[in-house]
């Protein structure tokens, strides 16, 4: 039996109308996952459950910090099915303001993890490739 490419999707439009070069997988994700996990449920979108903003009503900050965690998980199941097998677990303060979550997933058959930074001030969240893991 041969071994054949995954199918890939095809670039966004705006790429392919600038002629710009295809980007890695992953970077796509990481992009995709900042629009999303950026957006605040019912402010950015006409969508009601998309995005995130349960975690901000909890008052106690080990419940806001499970819920954040359980919000990511379905946020980035329903929205980047590129990611299989996806888990989300905090891996702690980084500066006074600044939190970092780890995503690790599937990509194309291979280990692929990314890191989760939210700004407690401003709530902003930064997603970046960390690496693909090919084996």
């Amino acid at each position: 039996m041969a071994m054949t490419e995954p199918r890939r999707r095809p670039q966004a439009f705006l790429a392919r109308l600038a002629q710009q070069p295809r980007e890695r997988a992953a970077v796509e994700i990481a992009r995709n996952l900042g629009f999303v996990l950026n957006t605040r449920k019912a402010c950015g979108s006409v969508v009601a459950d998309f995005g995130l903003g349960d975690y901000e009503c909890e008052v106690n900050t080990h419940h806001a910090v499970a819920i954040l965690c359980t919000e990511m998980l379905a946020a980035v199941r329903r929205n980047e099915p590129r990611l299989t097998g996806p888990a989300v677990r905090l891996l702690g303060r980084r500066r006074y303001n600044l939190v970092r979550f780890e995503i690790a997933g599937r990509l194309d058959g291979h280990d692929c993890l990314f890191d989760v930074d939210i700004d407690t001030t401003t709530r902003w969240i930064e997603v970046q490739v960390v690496e693909t893991l090919e084996r």
